[in-house]
């Protein structure tokens, strides 16, 4: 993920786009480099863009690595997923894993493995089979989870207070998992199987029956053993 981080930073000296590619046809990869690298894919091995304003939508047969300020990708990916930037918006399927660090992300995809997400705004829509990993101040979960979750709240969720943020859950959770937040929300549309562990400032309304819950004390999330 650093190295994403890095190579989006990077791109800021390039002012044209430069594309690339080799490997085989059955594997063909891709690298697009510019302030604006803006592609559609159609890749059976791995592709890579990085730029300021990154558009990639199309089909990629292995992994794909997206970095750059604002990321907007619509793409059927094969493979795992990494993508990284202050705005990251994502449709379309993943193969395999997903790691995803942005400040603001927003996600309706359908994830085949797991999905791990940093950020301050996130929404994640769509299906997750794997186990989520999520470690954000505002975190909407709409998405159908297959696997356990793990929600931690960090940061403010809005400039003031409210240090480990807020975390609203209105999908589906077939296998629990843990929870930890300033604030914890139930949403009428939320379904739940397994166990679910739940720590916030206070008990939050609705939920399912017989899930466990203890005050967070002054404690920060991030701090707490699962």
């Amino acid at each position: 993920m650093h190295k994403l981080i890095l190579l989006a930073a990077s791109t800021l000296a390039i002012t044209a786009c430069t594309n690339s590619s080799y490997g085989p046809a059955e594997n063909r990869s891709t690298e697009s480099a510019g302030l604006i690298a803006a592609r559609h894919l159609d890749v059976t091995g791995d592709a890579e863009m990085a730029g300021v304003l990154v558009q990639a939508n199309g089909t990629v047969g292995r992994d794909l690595d997206l970095a750059g300020a604002r990321v907007d990708s619509s793409t059927a990916v094969g493979g795992d997923l990494s993508a990284a930037g202050a705005s990251v918006r994502f449709t379309g399927s993943v193969g395999g894993n997903a790691e995803i660090a942005a400040a603001t992300t927003w996600l309706d995809a359908d994830f085949g493995g797991d999905l791990d997400v940093a950020g301050a705004r996130v929404t994640i829509d769509g299906r997750v089979a794997g186990r989520l990993q999520l470690h954000g101040a505002r975190m909407n979960l709409k998405a159908d989870f297959l696997g356990p979750v793990e929600v931690i709240g960090e940061g403010r969720d809005d400039g003031k207070r409210n240090r480990n943020g807020r975390a609203i859950l209105a999908g589906s959770f077939a296998q629990g998992g843990f929870v930890c937040a300033t604030h914890v929300e139930f949403r009428n549309s939320a379904r739940f199987a397994g166990e679910l562990r739940v720590i916030a400032s206070e008990r939050p309304e609705g939920g399912p029956s017989g899930y466990s819950f203890e005050l967070l004390d002054g404690r920060d999330c991030d701090q707490i053993d699962l």
